[in-house]
């Protein structure tokens, strides 16, 4: 039998020895639980997804559901921030005037009534949280 020699392993003997990368010398970070984005899938019981069938309800569910593009935007942080800067420029647009003043103040009204809405969870959570 010819002698193969790899790096570490003989296969005559196995593994002799295994080399540990310490963290300063490693480049790969995995980022932080809390920076990851949702999943874009739901979680679903795996027994109901080999059971189910599809049908008209399933078939209707995907064509609503929207395509997201960036699934960054769905963190709470950013997706906040995004809110913000959306309503700053709808803000913009309709006291610029126009034909579609009407229905962008309305849209402006809209997302204001949702931040203001937010701030009022985001206050009565932080009173449930210091009891």
């Amino acid at each position: 039998m010819p002698d193969l020699h790899i790096t570490g392993l003989t296969f005559d003997r196995g593994i002799d020895a295994i080399a540990y990368a310490s963290k300063e010398t490693s480049t790969q970070h995995l980022p932080e639980r809390q920076d990851l984005p949702p999943s874009s899938d739901g979680v679903k019981a795996q027994l109901a997804q080999l059971l189910d069938k599809p049908n008209i309800e399933r078939f209707l569910e995907d064509a609503l559901k929207p395509s997201i593009g960036n699934h960054d935007l769905l963190m709470p942080g950013r997706f906040s921030q995004m809110l913000a800067t959306t309503l700053d420029s709808l803000s913009a647009a309709a006291e610029q005037g126009g034909e579609d003043a009407r229905v962008l103040n309305r849209a402006v009204r809209l997302l204001k009534e949702e931040t203001g809405m937010r701030e009022l969870v985001a206050m009565y959570r932080s009173a449930l949280y210091q009891g």
